[in-house]
């Protein structure tokens, strides 16, 4: 699957999800990045909802790639909001790609990624 030619695009749009991590499966998608689409993550925070620390593993894997963490157990302290990917360490999803997330203890953590989907 090729890459569109972001210099190129016909359409850049501003997006945001979030994804909080339930106990099964470990790692859980956040997204897949659709055909003919790159996405520009810009900005990636983790939010710690409880009174104990968590940790947080976010992985990518490229199309026919092998999986990458972006952050390995990273220690998010409690009720603490964590910048682990800010506009200046963006990077490119290609076509494809997944997103990945993980949370020990599950379902106290919110992750919010904010990119652009350009095609």
């Amino acid at each position: 699957m090729a890459n569109p030619n972001i210099a190129a695009a016909t359409s850049i749009l501003g997006e945001s999800v979030t994804k909080t991590p339930t106990s099964t499966p470990a790692y859980q998608t956040i997204f897949q990045v659709p055909a003919d689409t790159v996405y520009k993550i810009n900005s990636i925070s983790v939010c710690n909802n409880s009174a104990a620390s968590a940790v947080v593993t976010l992985s990518v894997q490229p199309f026919m790639e092998i999986l990458v963490d972006v952050a390995n157990t990273i220690s998010v302290p409690e009720n603490t909001t964590l910048i682990l990917i800010s506009k200046d360490t963006s990077f490119y999803l290609p076509a494809l790609s997944y997103m990945y997330c993980n949370a020990n203890p599950s379902s106290t953590v919110d992750f919010l990624i904010s990119y652009e989907a350009i095609s």
